[in-house]
């Protein structure tokens, strides 16, 4: 895999080590003395090594909004990585190299620790998510490639943030969430025993409707009625918009997989009980508990 370089990497590849352990002292408790909330003020780099005794490995998801690194030293906060505290602590870790450092080196021999850290404290199914922008979006997700490897991304999510009606240049207008995981293999199934529970709930909804409705256009009045009124609330399930003798139902979809592999299963005829011939390619999603259709179940 490739490799993200930069000045002083080989002076920060391991500072994460050298960082002292220190005792997080309580100065309030606004009256949760026994919850386990808390608020650290301090470096963030030693706040997060005295975090390692208490919750090293036990960690199921964490956020940060790392210093975006525009080069702006007019807000609240210097962010062209120049302040006084970090040009201290890169000439005492860096060394002398430090002066002739940019500031996406310096920013990269800042944050290089920090994850490696943030890695120590995720549990082994937890997941990192990092908001950031153009500027350092490439180093990041580098570094990330590098610490998680790259078979653990799970994706980015772009978000607008503004709106740009300059004509004369490319439009800015939007910032990056990176997902990681700590082993992607470990993360829990994509569905959820409260979705089996929805999809339960409309498999006997059908049911109900066929011992009262015989006429199926009056069926499908009547569910048509209810769908709209509860689609908000029997999501992943909102486009079981059609209902017949069999049940509810999705309507005419294409289960054609496009190309993607591990998308070959047998699906089970509900009468038969024989596999049904696969798509040339493999089904569209992956299997899971909801695939494990049966004759009572939604088409």
């Amino acid at each position: 895999m490739p490799e993200l370089r930069w000045l002083g990497k080989d002076k920060v590849v391991n500072h994460h080590l050298d960082v002292p352990f220190r005792v997080l002292e309580p100065q309030y408790t606004f009256g949760l003395a026994n919850h386990e909330n808390r608020i650290i003020h301090g470096d963030n780099l030693e706040a997060l090594k005295a975090l390692l005794p208490y919750y090293e490995g036990r960690i199921k998801c964490i956020y940060i909004d790392p210093p975006y690194n525009t080069g702006n030293e007019n807000w609240v906060y210097n962010d062209n990585v120049n302040d006084p505290k970090i040009k201290r602590w890169l000439g005492k870790v860096v060394g002398k190299e430090s002066e002739d450092l940019s500031r996406h080196d310096k920013w990269l021999c800042m944050m290089y620790p920090r994850l490696q850290l943030l890695k120590q404290l995720l549990a082994d199914d937890g997941v990192l998510i990092a908001s950031i922008d153009e500027n350092e979006y490439s180093s990041l997700k580098s570094t990330l490639d590098e610490l998680f490897a790259r078979s653990n991304a799970i994706g980015t999510i772009i978000w607008k943030n503004a709106t740009d009606n300059n004509p004369t240049n490319i439009a800015v207008e939007h910032e990056y969430i990176i997902v990681y995981a700590k082993d992607k293999k470990r993360l829990p199934a994509v569905w959820k025993s409260e979705d089996i529970e929805i999809k339960g709930k409309l498999i006997e909804l059908g049911n109900q409707l066929n011992r009262i409705f015989d006429d199926e256009a009056d069926l499908q009045r009547e569910y048509t009625r209810w769908h709209k009124d509860n689609k908000p609330f029997i999501w992943p399930f909102q486009d079981y918009k059609f209902i017949d003798k069999g049940g509810i139902f999705t309507g005419s979809r294409s289960v054609h997989n496009p190309g993607k592999e591990d998308y070959r299963y047998d699906v089970y005829h509900p009468i038969t009980g024989k596999p049904c011939q696969q798509p040339m390619m493999g089904y569209r999603f992956l299997l899971s508990p909801l695939n494990n259709w049966t004759k009572d179940s939604t088409s």
